[in-house]
């Protein structure tokens, strides 16, 4: 069986060899049976005509009783009783009893007229009450003890039958008991007022009995020894002369257009079908066993495929002969391409589709890193921005090409930050929150955006600040104007809508991509100057340019930003901060030697404050190396003063970087067990964490960022949906519950929250649970 398996493996090339040389081998036989078939569909043809010619009678019968029917409901439906009952209450009905009697009447002329009609009644949503032929009854005891639906519910009836709305709307399977007997019948529904689309107050049905259909198209079944269907627009069997033994009618599914002919198989024979619709959409169907038609071709059929099959044994050998001599060389190159392990996923048929899925597999990569990429690019440029804000970008490095895949453009050489801090917001926050503070950016990110008179960007910075970067044109009084008004007017927005007290630091204007990183220092150096202004102020570079250096710069934000650099071991950033911090007070600020001095004894305060949080062993030997006052003392210049800050926070970052990775997954743990902990508590916030580990809240977010990959706000969004989805399996549960043991005060914030993670809200997640555990 092993040339079995080698076909197989290369079954699409190797059979399209052997079947071009078959095709000459067996041109002849290949005409006979054509010949053969067209023989073949000019019976099936022929047969085709002549059931067409008896639907098309079925059609015209059953069409016109159908059309009573219509006409009938539309009398009754603009009856100007029916028309009261539908809109009056219980109460109502007492006084118009005979006007009941009338419209009872007219049911049974109805019923008396066509003998398709079983029963005829009238269901009032309004007072749940049915009215029949005979009498009037509420609707539960009618369902139940008056016409009953075989196998069905009274829940059942009143909702699949009886609801929504329904136009000339037929129920195949409904047998119905009681009222007219046990008698099967379908039910024909129109719901009332006639021609409602929205709002149904009421039903008008119709039982029709499938007998009469039966004995109407017994005749024709007795022709064609076949059998009948006639289906509805909504491909339901209405009427069949088929046995009801279970078997699947998916082939009408493949009914398509008005009329046409079919073949297909249902247990195990083939079976043709001729169809035709009607102006209703209708479709009546007759379904011949093709047997019957082509038995005597069948025996002669089967003499010639014995004939045949010994023709195609001798042409299969030489095809087989001369489709291996062309296959090998391609086989050998196969081989020689699978020995380098470069094999596509899935299964292949053959060489030619094992290059073409290495292709496919090579788009569809493609594809999902571009999807990725797009998906991240808001972030990614969020990212950039902040970056390139602070100047933490190589300007040299940038191209045009770089901005264009951020989606940044910067149509001006110049450039101005604009830097808004948020002193307090409790007029505007219901609450110091994560979610409060988030808010208030983002409606200061776009006040800011709206009222920009040229590109720019606005980059959230910390949790209280946020720069707005400006691309203006050449500077001049123009510029400066228009400057000065975006800030006056964020400022009086702030101020007067929303009731937040902020303070604004603007740069002045600087030429040049490498100039940005300058224009967010003089940005941040004015606005350290709100102590000096007071509240709800603008600060411009200018102004505090003019001012005498009576002090350094080295705010709080800096000092804890060195510190955490050098907890973490990060000399890098930490010897790029204290040269920024020497460039702004010594190289650039001007100030005195005295101040110089008070600048370099607290960066040693800051190297102490740090040192103190190291081991016993390490503090000794940091102690015994260096003597950090007496060299700060008998420097002479600030250089070497800055050189031995340099030094003493390299050492610090050395024996940082030795224990910050079993330190580092010892925080991290315990950062995890506290989520995992409290994520049930409505405070858990990036400051409350940060408090309890005494930690500044920047660095704890960084923190738990580099070693998780993931922000600490999405790990605790994690927990909580991760505990939601378990609580939801819970249908006790309502949604305050589940949004009180999750940390949301309300449901309302529960339900932004869980859509926003899962693309759906919790109640549709709880009932897809539901459908799940059905299945």
């Amino acid at each position: 069986m092993k040339w079995l398996q080698k076909i197989k493996r290369r079954r699409s090339l190797f059979l399209t060899f052997m079947l071009s040389y078959m095709s000459v081998l067996l041109l002849p036989v290949l005409i006979g049976v054509f010949l053969f078939q067209q023989i073949e569909a000019m019976l099936v043809a022929n047969s085709n005509r002549t059931n067409m010619g008896l639907l098309e009678q079925v059609k015209l019968v059953a069409e016109n009783r159908f059309n009573e029917i219509d006409k009938m409901t539309l009398q009754i439906a603009l009856n100007p009783k029916v028309q009261w009952a539908l809109s009056h209450g219980e109460d109502d009905f007492a006084s118009r009893q005979f006007d009941f009697v009338d419209i009872m009447k007219e049911l049974q002329n109805i019923r008396s007229i066509s003998n398709f009609v079983g029963e005829v009644f009238l269901y009032f949503k309004n007072t749940e009450t049915v009215l029949t032929t005979t009498g009037k009854a509420d609707a539960p005891t009618f369902f139940e003890k008056m016409l009953q639906y075989q196998g069905k519910s009274v829940d059942w009836a009143i909702r699949e039958v009886f609801a929504g709305v329904r136009h000339q709307s037929y129920f195949p399977d409904s047998f119905t008991t009681g009222l007219s007997g046990s008698d099967p019948m379908f039910t024909y529904v129109e719901s009332l007022p006639w021609g409602e689309k929205t709002n149904a107050k009421g039903y008008l049905a119709v039982l029709i009995k499938e007998r009469e259909f039966d004995r109407l198209i017994q005749s024709i079944q007795a022709t064609n020894q076949g059998e009948i269907y006639i289906v509805d627009a909504a491909r339901q069997v209405i009427v069949s002369t088929a046995e009801k033994t279970g078997r699947s009618e998916e082939w009408l599914a493949q009914l398509d257009g008005d009329a046409g002919y079919r073949q297909f198989q249902q247990d195990g024979e083939a079976k043709m079908v001729s169809y035709t619709s009607g102006n209703n959409g209708w479709k009546y169907i007759s379904v011949v066993p093709k047997r019957l038609l082509l038995e005597q071709v069948y025996r002669l059929k089967d003499r010639a495929a014995l004939l045949l099959l010994l023709i195609l044994l001798a042409g299969a050998l030489v095809s087989y002969y001369l489709a291996m001599r062309n296959y090998n060389p391609i086989r050998d190159v196969v081989r020689t391409i699978r020995t380098r392990g470069d094999r596509a996923d899935g299964e292949q048929t053959n060489e030619l589709d094992y290059i073409k899925m290495s292709v496919i597999r090579s788009f569809e990569e493609n594809h999902r890193l571009s999807r990725t990429l797009s998906e991240q690019r808001p972030v990614l440029r969020a990212n950039f921005l902040l970056r390139l804000i602070k100047g933490h970008v190589e300007a040299e490095a940038l191209r045009d090409d770089s901005f264009a895949f951020m989606g940044i453009a910067f149509p001006h050489d110049h450039f101005v930050i604009m830097i808004v801090h948020v002193n307090d917001g409790k007029e505007f926050m219901t609450g110091d929150t994560e979610k409060e503070w988030a808010l208030v950016r983002f409606v200061l990110a776009n006040l800011s955006a709206d009222l920009l008179w040229t590109a720019g960007y606005v980059v959230e910075l910390d949790r209280n600040r946020l720069a707005v970067l400006i691309n203006c044109a050449e500077p001049g009084e123009s510029t400066e104007r228009q400057r000065n008004a975006l800030a006056e007017q964020v400022r009086q927005v702030a101020v007067t809508r929303f009731k937040l007290d902020i303070t604004i630091g603007v740069s002045a204007v600087h030429r040049g991509v490498d100039a940005i990183g300058t224009c967010y220092r003089e940005a941040h150096l004015a606005l350290e100057y709100h102590m000096l202004y007071g509240p709800n102020v603008i600060i411009y570079y200018e102004e505090t340019a003019e001012q005498q250096p009576y002090y350094y710069h080295y705010p709080l934000e800096t000092e804890a930003q060195l510190i955490n650099y050098a907890r973490v071991g990060d000399y890098g950033n930490a010897e790029s901060l204290l040269d920024q911090i020497y460039d702004v007070n010594i190289t650039s600020g001007g100030i005195t030697p005295e101040m110089g001095k008070c600048l370099f004894y607290e960066l040693l305060g800051t190297y102490v404050k740090v040192l103190k949080g190291l081991g016993a062993g390490d503090k000794e030997r940091l102690e015994s190396a260096a003597e950090p006052m007496k060299e700060l003392a008998g420097s002479a210049t600030a250089e070497q003063m800055l050189a031995i800050v340099k030094r003493l926070f390299g050492d610090l970052c050395h024996e940082a970087n030795k224990e910050k990775k079993e330190h580092g997954e010892q925080l991290y743990a315990r950062i995890a067990r506290y989520i995992d902990k409290h994520y049930a508590e409505n405070s858990l916030n990036l400051t409350a964490m940060a408090d309890y580990f005494q930690l500044t809240p920047q660095y704890l977010s960084s923190f738990f960022k580099k070693h998780s990959n993931e922000n600490i706000t999405d790990y605790i969004a994690r927990v909580r949906i991760r505990e939601a989805k378990r609580l939801l399996a819970d249908r006790t549960l309502t949604m305050a519950d589940i949004a009180l043991r999750i940390g949301y005060a309300n449901d309302v914030g529960f339900v932004r929250f869980f859509k926003k993670y899962e693309g759906i809200t919790p109640g549709k997640y709880r009932d897809m649970l539901a459908s799940s555990a059905q299945e």
